[in-house]
């Protein structure tokens, strides 16, 4: 099994992931030392992230663009892109999407080809 075990204040939320692939735990440690524990196998755990992403993605449309400080969320100098096993584009009720696989777990995200196409290009004329 591996393990990656991170501290926030005062709780701590722990991953673990079989070594077959078969079985991935997320536990999360309170405040009163209590630890919950979420058992999910290879099925049932895109689901689960998809859905919690959705949901977040709802919430954030109706608030204004988040705004992180120099070395939060996305400015954590630990906060570093996920390198996938394979990524591909399928075509989801005729739309595009990117199937990201990181094995036991394929996120698809619906993607907008002319919106990426232009976000490349002023990524490539920014360098």
């Amino acid at each position: 099994m591996h393990a990656l075990v991170k501290r926030i204040g005062s709780k701590a939320w722990r991953v673990t992931v079989a070594e077959d692939g078969r079985v991935f735990s997320l536990a999360i440690r309170t405040e009163a030392g209590l630890e919950y524990e979420v058992l999910l196998g290879t099925v049932d755990s895109t689901p689960i992230l998809t859905d919690l992403l959705s949901e977040v993605a709802r919430v954030y449309a109706a608030l204004p663009p988040p705004a992180f400080s120099e070395s939060a969320g996305p400015n954590h100098p630990k906060s570093v892109p996920l390198r996938p096993l394979g990524t591909r584009v399928e075509r989801h009720d005729g739309a595009p999407v990117l199937a990201l696989d990181f094995g036991g777990t394929v996120l698809k995200i619906a993607i907008d080809p002319m919106e990426l196409q232009q976000g490349l290009s002023d990524l490539t004329a920014r360098e």
